[in-house]
């Protein structure tokens, strides 16, 4: 299964609105800031641009679109960043795995073998406590008589 047929049928072409249109709109959104901010300015340097500045508002008008902007392309390019850093983490992940498998198998074979001798013991001690020796009926681990034939089980 190829990865375009596991996913939403609208989805490479809302990825490509969204990779079209978020620089569109944080190019824009900038050129708007440039000029709100060149005509602040400019307006106290004196020459052509003097006198109140006239296109102040693009500033306002220029970060929301500067903004909406690069939310788009982040989410239009979201997938390919996401291949990327796996990309990079993943081989470094596995190394660190492998060396901690390496460097810890001797402590979890030992903590393996004592976990198997304990249940080995538990089961053992189990069977021993659990079954009367008269008619071989089981019976609870902490029970003193059996419940089948009554006969005193060895504590």
């Amino acid at each position: 299964m190829s990865e375009e047929t596991k996913i939403d049928p609208k989805h490479s072409s809302t990825r490509m609105v969204l990779r079209i249109a978020g620089p569109t709109l944080a190019g824009i959104g900038l050129l708007l800031i440039v000029i709100g901010v060149a005509n602040f300015f400019g307006a106290f340097a004196g020459g052509q641009f003097a006198g109140p500045p006239r296109l102040f508002w693009c500033i306002f008008l220029g970060i929301p679109l500067l903004f909406v902007g690069v939310s788009m392309c982040m989410f239009g390019f979201l997938g390919a960043f996401a291949r990327y850093v796996s990309g990079e983490g993943a081989p470094v992940t596995k190394d660190t795995f492998n060396y901690l498998a390496d460097g810890t198998k001797e402590g979890v074979r030992t903590v393996a073998t004592a976990l198997g001798a304990g249940i080995a013991a538990g089961m053992a001690e189990a069977r021993a406590a659990g079954h009367c020796p008269k008619c071989g009926q089981g019976n609870d681990a902490d029970a003193r008589f059996c419940k089948h034939c009554g006969a005193g089980l060895a504590v």
